[in-house]
């Protein structure tokens, strides 16, 4: 008795890790705890004979062990893909500043020697009014008829001159007088270097230094345009800053 319960534990055993190793059956809900109990009740019989106590321990015994070594072990989780590299935004790129040119002559500030040069004046390479330039055409300078004497309103365009010429410290100029075509050469020769004289006096007496200023007449002799209408003549009476020296 005692041999045929060793060759059907044998036999079960040999199931039991066939049926362990199988992994097309389920064994956890059936297989695995059947083939335990009935291990187990054979354990229990070769030992304690055919007290059918021992063998229904063994029984129980034998099923939650084969339950618990045969069950499916869960699926593990698959590990989480890795999270892409996000490459860093690229630093934005310095914007280019062209250099300022504040008085718009076509030399920049730095290079500048002579900053606040009127719109439209002729400069070297250094930004300075070339000599002969004329720096500045005093039109609506007006003059008491057949007189040097300044008139009230033309202070506003004179202390604009005195502003450009303390800009242009640095800068001489000839005040040029000129008159209309009216009257006759030497009077109006003699009128222009009044008027001149009496601009360069008012640009003095405005603290620009007298070392920088010339004055000279020129009459009837230098017309910017004919003296052949009333608004023409009024264009030729007028007093320029010419360019000396810079």
């Amino acid at each position: 008795m005692n041999k045929l319960y060793r060759i059907a534990l044998v036999l079960l055993m040999g199931a039991l890790a066939a049926g362990c190793a199988n992994q097309e059956i389920k064994p956890a809900t059936v297989l695995c705890p059947l083939l335990g109990a009935t291990l187990g009740a054979g354990v229990a019989a070769a030992v304690g004979g055919d007290d059918p106590g021992p063998m229904a321990a063994g029984a129980v015994l034998g099923a939650t062990a084969g339950y618990f070594i045969c069950r499916e072990k869960p699926a593990e989780a698959p590990a989480p893909a890795p999270t892409p590299a996000v490459a860093p935004a690229p630093a934005p790129k310095p914007v280019a500043v062209a250099p300022k040119d504040s008085d718009g002559d076509g030399v920049i500030d730095p290079n500048d020697k002579c900053p606040g040069t009127p719109a439209g004046v002729k400069v070297n390479a250094e930004g300075c009014p070339e000599v002969g330039a004329t720096l500045m055409s005093l039109q609506g300078v007006n003059f008491d008829t057949d007189s040097a004497k300044l008139k009230a309103e033309s202070t506003t365009i004179l202390d604009q001159a005195v502003e450009v010429l303390n800009q242009q410290s640095a800068v001489s100029v000839r005040i040029e007088g000129h008159t209309d075509s009216r009257g006759a050469d030497a009077y109006n020769q003699a009128l222009s270097e009044k008027r001149a004289k009496s601009v360069m006096d008012y640009l003095v007496s405005k603290g620009v230094s007298a070392a920088r200023l010339t004055s000279a007449g020129f009459g009837e002799s230098k017309p910017v345009v004919a003296n052949d209408s009333a608004a023409n003549m009024a264009k030729n009476r007028r007093v320029d800053l010419v360019v000396t020296n810079n």
